[in-house]
């Protein structure tokens, strides 16, 4: 094995990207189900709640993503981190 690390990208990450999906699919539901509950109580048409319902779980799940990357990216740069700096701290111990 080399010398160097071996990078993953988030996709291949074994918490993170199951993590991402699941953030992203309550944010969709959450979304949905909030516009589509706030549509009813104002007495919309059907099919405006549900276009709006639609248009607010798109939006909200965009958003989770970003935010949920955005949050990986820096755990899993901290991780990094703590690595590199256990494996210099045991090699100046050696």
């Amino acid at each position: 094995m080399s010398g160097s690390p071996q990078l993953i990208s988030l996709r291949e990450h074994p918490q993170a990207a199951p993590s991402i999906r699941r953030v992203k699919a309550w944010a969709g539901l959450a979304g949905f189900l909030v516009a589509a509950l706030a549509g009813y109580g104002s007495g919309l048409p059907l099919s405006t709640l549900l276009w709006r319902a639609l248009a607010l779980g798109v939006v909200a799940n965009v958003v989770a993503w970003g935010a949920s990357v955005a949050v990986w990216r820096r755990v899993l740069t901290a991780q990094a981190i703590t690595a590199v700096r256990a494996k210099k701290a045991k090699a100046a111990a050696e």
